[in-house]
């Protein structure tokens, strides 16, 4: 559990307005990086801070832009808040201007690298810790689940006993997005004071068999292949039309194609164009976006497109043919 202390008293520094001009999140859970990004700008707000707020893929980042955007002058000469996602991606030129950077960076700003893994024995790697306030967003292992739910609890000013978290980990999983908002609802269903034991979870968070789209676009874009066949399954056995999972997938790869596109990522009219408009779904798409590679959605509407030309043509079952689409898309 160290290094889950560790985040949280970050976290507590940020919440208490002791913010750092370089964080680096390395990991693989969105939930946890989100929260981290999501909490250094809550405090700029109510310290009465103007800034202005960017996320930009590293890869998509060429030498010259990344010097204006860490050299260069906001507009309206206000703060700045930068988000570069897997700065793994950065070309070599870009490195070299990152580094200048981090030698001597602009204390009025916020600069908030991640990265999916590092390799301590990186240079590049190396100079980034040395210069920011590094926190570890991996998903936390299975034992440490139980730990990190009377953690949260413990912040909604209540206590879970042990069959409690044993039943909401059944129910959920380990995904520390969703065990989250179940304590949330949970904590909004109960009386002010009361613990939380296993009647509550049962009563409030009751299992529901049929998954929904949403879930699916989420394990889809996580790449988890495992977790994708299991809701489709799900979702075509609870009586999903085949045609309307066609749809829903291509539009979300649509969006993510979109997202690719260096003229569009820096457009403000960027959300009419993906049709997504909360601020932070744009980010976890945009970081989803970056696991893909331009080829990979290519080929993903291909497959989908099979999927289609499949339903129309023939009389390959629904189960079966969604099998063959999640494998193209996810190969």
């Amino acid at each position: 559990m160290s290094w889950l202390s560790d985040f949280e008293h970050e976290l507590n520094m940020i919440r208490n307005g002791k913010l750092k001009p370089v964080y680096f999140l390395y990991g693989n859970d969105y939930y946890l990086k989100d929260t981290a990004i999501q909490s250094i700008r809550k405090s700029l707000t109510e310290q009465g801070i103007s800034y202005d707020y960017d996320f930009f893929n590293a890869s998509e980042l060429d030498a010259t832009e990344l010097q204006n955007l860490l050299f260069g002058t906001s507009l309206f000469q206000s703060q700045k808040c930068i988000v570069i996602n897997n700065v793994k991606g950065l070309l070599p030129s870009a490195r070299k201007i990152m580094n200048n950077y981090l030698q001597k960076p602009e204390t009025t700003n916020i600069l908030i690298l991640t990265a999916e893994e590092i390799d301590g024995r990186n240079a590049f790697y190396k100079r980034i810790q040395g210069a920011s306030v590094t926190l570890m967003v991996n998903s936390p292992f299975e034992n440490e689940i139980p730990g990190w739910i009377r953690q949260y609890t413990a912040k909604l000013n209540r206590s879970i006993d042990v069959a409690a978290i044993n039943e909401l980990i059944r129910y959920v999983g380990s995904d520390l997005g969703k065990l989250s908002n179940e304590l949330d609802k949970v904590h909004i269903f109960l009386p002010e004071d009361q613990n939380i034991t296993l009647e509550d979870i049962r009563k409030v968070s009751g299992y529901s068999k049929t998954y929904s789209i949403d879930q699916l676009l989420d394990a889809v874009g996580q790449k988890n292949k495992s977790s994708a066949v299991m809701i489709c399954k799900n979702l075509l056995e609870n009586g999903i039309s085949d045609v309307y999972l066609v749809i829903a997938l291509y539009q979300y790869v649509w969006k993510l194609i979109l997202l690719k596109d260096q003229r569009l990522i820096t457009s403000p009219d960027l959300s009419k164009h993906v049709r997504v408009y909360r601020p932070k779904q744009l980010d976890q798409l945009k970081m989803v976006a970056s696991r893909f590679t331009m080829l990979q959605l290519k080929k993903a509407v291909s497959a989908l497109v099979d999927a289609d030309r499949r339903i129309k043509t023939s009389s390959c079952d629904p189960t079966s043919n969604f099998m063959m689409t999640l494998e193209g898309i996810l190969a």
